[in-house]
């Protein structure tokens, strides 16, 4: 008899398959040799419990019981290798016989955003510009620390060459028949549509003093556009500069006749301050949705302005060292005028503009004797002709004695000295018209009269004294009468009246003056032209429309490290719009940069957005004559790039614009099992803490959040992908073939469904492919991004059949809004339970997950009954319907094809508690 087996534990998890054969034939031999033992056990006893007293033989000494435990231990492991053994076969005849290759694992990236310190242009080297720091691809860079605890490690995917550059500003235009548009990203919180801003404002400034005037009252502006048809500029809206903003032209003070337009403004105008630079201006404007486009048609090269006012106080007056108050009577020449006297007027409104016309009126306190002088000259001769008057018998009468006229001249300051420019009527009294003529010169130049300065015209009394030489001769007689004793009348000692003026009123017309400054806004665009220049049109369309509709993004950014010939990248992540849209259509989109010829010319660009259409990065060579400013988007800084496009409907919103941006991918440093087996999950914003070699002063960080990266495919996923792939044997021709593709090609697909011969626009089309594709989304309405459509497109173009054309097309879901009253069960808060019902109908009425037969499936509301009284909250439902537009509905019908039922959200629940 052969030697016991030695006892030892049953685990069969220590024994190959080889071990326990080889043990069993050894047991077995030795088993032939022991005599068979009595049975003694009772009919109950099963072979496990003869055999083992738990998990240990119960007696090991036993070769039979020893036999019996290998063979168990073998069936249980035969069994299972068996049961494994047809998945395992598959496996290989589908690894190594069709060698269809298992997905492999793609590690999660990030938007890494790099700053440099702020360097001043003073700083850089003269005549050369610094090309910042160049980070090569493959640098390394620090991120967060991973479930196994090593810090992760990720590669920058590119070259980057970091400017220090930022965001200046985000434009949108939008043009086409009839509509203009024009929005500016103000507020970096808020995504930016760039083509769903205002009507555009389009408007010309005629900038000139010239039509400066202040103190209240009216004035009448002529513009003159020789030549042309200022017929075409009736019905725009004009305004003009003030101070405290723009003044609005009432409606009939602008008239359009000829070549010329007549405008009265009121309350004054002078400089108001736009963008840090006061001017004084007229604007005629319009908005880009009213029907103006004949001022479209509006050319001119020349523009002439004059300017007529009347009613003008003077801002003061003097009279030799002295201010004299005109506001106020006042005696221009003092109480004893004397010959080459002068009387100073200022008023720089008038004054200090070229004239062609200047009235004064002057109003005197007496006008009625404004020019006799009263004197009683009786008296001198009274002796030698008293005694033969009075035996005569006459009355003595004061001799009315009118002295010579004064010789009154106009002057104006020019050249250093003082000249005439009138010398009409003498008297000073009433109204005094000159004809000017003074050209494009102001009519007196700017001087200093007593300490004060301004323009001034004076009043040169150049010959007469208004009879004082006549009286001082008077004195002097009487005073000889007097002492020889002659009698002398009273009336001799009688001073003249000097002028005394109520009120001095100015009115003046300007000479034509040719305008200089003409500032134009169409849109965004801002130009500055110098006039006379060749034929312009001051309004524009901001692009040419026509094509069609039309729409620019123009982005403008502060790069203090200019570097010509260098890399510039920046990362654009948006809302992406849905690929409905733009089913079967391309995308026209060109990039464009403003250059020094003032002009945008076409930027060759590695664009990752495709256009703006979804989220990633735009890198292009920065061009020589990238030019600082842009006045096509009112910018005098910044250099500004620009995607212009017949698509506009293609462009997502933005979301978010980071410059000197790179992706970065995962490297881990886990064992390659254990990178392969767990998927990698991306790194939230901020994770980044720089680069893993440190540079001094460059920072690196992810602002926002990463994408998520996807493991090794598993046994159960590839099987199923490749056992599709067996059968549609990686060509598209049955509707199975296109749905079996994309369902195990984007994991990110919930539900797809192939339409034959159908178009782009859903309807019949013969060779077309239609694919109606839910992804799994959070949204109540979900639908394909312009990503996951361009990625099947993509997929699938290698597959199709010579003659077909596929297209991704949107569900047409058809929302659900309910109205529900329910009784809740005991125990139950209606606050905790409205939140919960609301959340499980929006995912019960949710389209994606729950397969292709929903599509074109009718909705009874009793189904939704049945789901919330099923509810472990909910008692019974008392009320139930629908809300608009299906209330009253029994059956709710969808599109056959696309048609899917969806939730509208806002649902009407109305919770009752049990009270016992």
């Amino acid at each position: 008899m052969t030697a016991a087996i030695p006892p030892r534990p049953y685990r069969p998890d220590q024994r190959t398959y080889e071990e326990i054969v080889a043990e069993l034939a050894r047991s077995a031999a030795a088993a032939a040799t022991v005599p068979e033992p009595p049975y003694s056990g009772a009919a109950s006893e099963t072979w496990a419990s003869m055999l083992f007293a738990g998990d240990v033989l119960a007696d090991p000494a036993e070769p039979s019981q020893a036999l019996l435990a290998i063979a168990a231990e073998l069936q249980q492991g035969l069994g299972g290798h068996l049961a494994r053994l047809p998945d395992r076969a598959r496996l290989a005849w589908l690894a190594d016989t069709l060698g269809i290759p298992r997905r492999p694992m793609e590690p999660d990236e990030v938007v890494a955003v790099v700053s440099l310190p702020s360097v001043s242009s003073q700083a850089r080297p003269s005549g050369a510009a610094s090309r910042g720091v160049v980070l090569p691809g493959g640098t390394e860079l620090r991120g967060g620390r991973t479930a196994a605890g090593p810090e992760r490690t990720y590669l920058t995917t590119d070259t980057l060459t970091v400017h220090g550059a930022g965001l200046l500003a985000v434009h949108g235009t939008y043009a086409e028949a009839g509509l203009d548009t024009a929005a500016n990203w103000a507020d970096a919180a808020t995504p930016f549509a760039p083509f769903g801003g205002d009507p555009a404002g389009h408007h010309f400034d005629v900038v000139t003093d010239a039509i400066t005037f202040s103190g209240g009252g009216t004035a009448t502006v002529t513009l003159t556009f020789p030549g042309r048809d200022a017929t075409r500029l009736a019905g725009l809206h004009w305004q003009w500069s003030t101070p405290g903003g723009l003044a609005d032209a009432v409606p009939g003070a602008v008239t359009c006749a000829g070549s010329q337009v007549r405008l009265t403004l009121t309350g004054g105008c002078g400089p108001m301050d736009v963008a840090g630079e006061p001017r004084t201006f007229l604007r005629a404007s319009f908005r880009g949705d009213t029907p103006r486009h004949v001022a479209y048609t509006f050319e001119t090269g020349e523009i002439r302005v004059t300017l007529e006012r009347s009613g003008v106080r003077p801002q003061g007056g003097f009279y030799g060292d002295g201010e004299v108050d005109v506001s106020r009577e006042f005696q221009p020449f003092g109480p004893a005028p004397r010959r080459g006297d002068s009387f100073y007027l200022r008023c720089d409104e008038a004054f200090g503009k070229p004239l062609d016309s200047l009235t004064l009126s002057f109003t005197l306190v007496d006008e009625a004797t404004h020019s006799m002088y009263t004197v009683d000259y009786w008296a001198p001769y009274q002796k030698w002709f008293g005694g033969w008057l009075k035996s005569q018998r006459l009355t003595l009468t004061e001799f009315v004695y009118d002295p010579p006229k004064p010789h009154l001249l106009w002057q104006r300051h020019t050249a250093g000295s003082w000249s005439t420019f009138f010398t009409g009527s003498p008297e000073l009294y009433g109204v005094h018209t000159a004809a000017v003529g003074a050209g494009n010169a102001p009519l007196s130049d700017p001087g200093t009269i007593a300490g004060v300065a301004g323009h001034f015209v004076r009043l040169f009394l150049s010959g007469g004294d208004f009879g004082w030489e006549d009286y001082m001769a008077r004195v002097a007689g009487f005073a000889e009468a007097v002492a020889n004793g002659d009698a002398v009348g009273a009336g001799t000692l009688i001073a003249p009246t000097p002028p005394t003026i109520s009120s001095v009123v100015i009115g003046y017309r300007t000479a034509p003056v040719t305008v200089t400054d003409l500032r134009t806004r169409n849109g965004h665009a801002t130009w500055r032209f110098t006039l006379p220049a060749q034929v312009l049109r001051p309004f524009k369309q901001p692009l040419d429309t026509s094509g069609g509709a039309v729409g620019t993004v123009a982005f403008g950014f502060t790069v203090p490290r200019p570097s010509p010939g260098s890399g510039f990248s920046w990362y654009v992540r948006l809302s992406q719009a849905p690929s409905c849209a733009s089913a079967g259509r391309a995308h026209d989109a060109v990039w464009e940069y403003w250059t020094t010829d003032a002009a945008w010319r076409r930027l060759p660009v590695l664009d990752g957005t495709a256009g703006l259409r979804q989220s990633g990065l735009i890198r292009f060579v920065m061009p020589r004559d990238w030019d600082e400013g842009c006045p096509d988007e009112s910018a005098d800084t910044g250099r500004w790039v620009r995607l212009r496009t017949t698509t506009p409907g293609f462009v997502g919103e933005l979301v978010v614009v980071r410059v000197d941006a790179v992706t970065a991918r995962y490297r881990s440093d886990l064992p390659a099992a254990a990178l392969d087996s767990t998927p990698l999950t991306p790194l939230a914003a901020g994770e980044l803490k720089g680069l893993r070699t440190p540079s001094p002063g460059v920072k690196v960080t992810n602002p926002d959040p990463g994408t998520p990266g996807r493991a090794t495919e598993d046994d159960a996923a590839y099987t199923l992908r490749a056992a599709a792939v067996v059968r549609h044997r990686n060509r598209a021709v049955q509707p199975w073939d296109y749905e079996s593709l994309v369902a195990t090609e984007f994991p990110e697909v919930a539900t797809v469904r192939c339409l034959p011969h159908t178009g782009p626009d859903g309807c019949a089309e013969p060779g077309a492919v239609g694919l109606v594709v839910v992804p799994y989304s959070t949204d109540r309405l979900p639908y394909p991004s312009v990503t996951l459509a361009a990625r099947i497109a993509d997929r699938l173009a290698g597959v199709l059949s010579a003659h077909a054309r596929l297209s991704v097309l949107c569900p047409r879901y058809e929302p659900i809004r309910v109205h529900a009253e329910i009784r809740l069960r005991s125990g139950v808060a209606a606050a905790e339970a409205a939140e919960s019902l609301a959340a499980v109908l929006d995912a019960r009425l949710h389209p994606g997950g729950r397969g292709s037969a929903d599509f074109g499936r009718a909705f009874y509301p009793s189904s939704l009954v049945v789901f919330l009284e099923e509810r472990p909250e909910v008692d019974h439902v008392e009320e139930f319907r629908l809300l608009p537009p299906h209330d009253g509905a029994a059956r709710v019908s969808v599109d056959p094809c696309r048609g899917l039922i969806a939730s509208g959200g806002d649902h009407e629940l109305v919770l009752s508690e049990a009270l016992t």
